[in-house]
């Protein structure tokens, strides 16, 4: 009869009672000013069990209890759900980001390759200018040592006009002629002295764009560099979130 009479009250969740009695009553007050409510009629050995009371309150209580258990239940689903869409969301952005950041160094590598290139180049092109310098110095030495040798000789002309007055006008023809020489090797002096300012200018430019050239590098290299440990803190964060989910997961 006991059995009965939990099955009856009671239940379970998931198979319901056959009949469930819920009594409206006040504490200290009478049980004959209690007043049934939703009440299915049944046997009045049942209803004046000294239990029958008790068994309510057990019912009330475990109806609140699995109604709490539902919402519960339906919140943790809620909150999940809520997790893993934004764990998508932050997979989906960190692969973004982590796009993002290879391309950027794939772009800084690209841009050292071609930064090396041209300082190369310049280096190159420094080279050149160096020898072209090189060359022209000694051309104008040899221009400066025939110009000493005509300055000789005209020297030496002189003092053969004044030995022999003879041969003044034949001497004189020829100095005239070596004075054009020497103002030709003058002016090719003159030419020279130039071109070696310009390619001295020249070569201090290609050394300032050297220069330049190699500053740019070095911030390329640090960039590389910064790259590279920014993105090993990616990795690293990225380790740590999958490890604090596997935590979850596991709890």
């Amino acid at each position: 009869m006991d059995s009965e009479l939990m099955h009856s009250i009671v239940g379970s969740y998931h198979k319901p009672p056959e009949r469930v009695f819920v009594q409206s009553f006040t504490q200290n007050e009478p049980s004959q000013n209690c007043h049934p409510a939703n009440l299915e009629v049944t046997s009045p050995k049942i209803l004046h069990s000294p239990n029958s009371q008790a068994l309510i309150l057990a019912l009330k209580t475990l109806q609140e209890k699995i109604h709490r258990l539902e919402l519960e239940r339906t919140q943790a689903e809620d909150n999940l759900n809520i997790l893993s869409r934004e764990a998508a969301q932050y997979k989906k952005a960190l692969e973004n980001e982590t796009n993002e950041r290879n391309l950027a160094h794939q772009e800084l590598i690209k841009q050292k390759k071609d930064i090396s290139i041209q300082l190369s180049s310049a280096q190159s092109r420094c080279t050149l200018l160096e020898k072209q310098l090189e060359y022209t110095k000694r051309m104008v030495l040899n221009v400066e040592r025939e110009k000493n040798m005509i300055l000789e000789q005209q020297a030496q002309l002189q003092r053969e006009k004044e030995q022999d007055q003879m041969k003044l006008y034949a001497k004189l023809e020829k100095l005239d002629v070596l004075e054009k020489e020497c103002f030709r090797l003058t002016t090719t002096q003159k030419t020279a002295e130039d071109k070696i300012k310009h390619l001295e200018e020249k070569l201090k430019e290609e050394e300032h764009q050297r220069k330049l050239f190699q500053d740019k590098a070095s911030e390329l290299q640090t960039g590389l560099e910064i790259s590279k440990i920014i993105m090993s803190s990616v990795s690293n964060l990225k380790h740590f979130k999958e490890r604090k989910k596997s935590s979850k997961v596991c709890i």
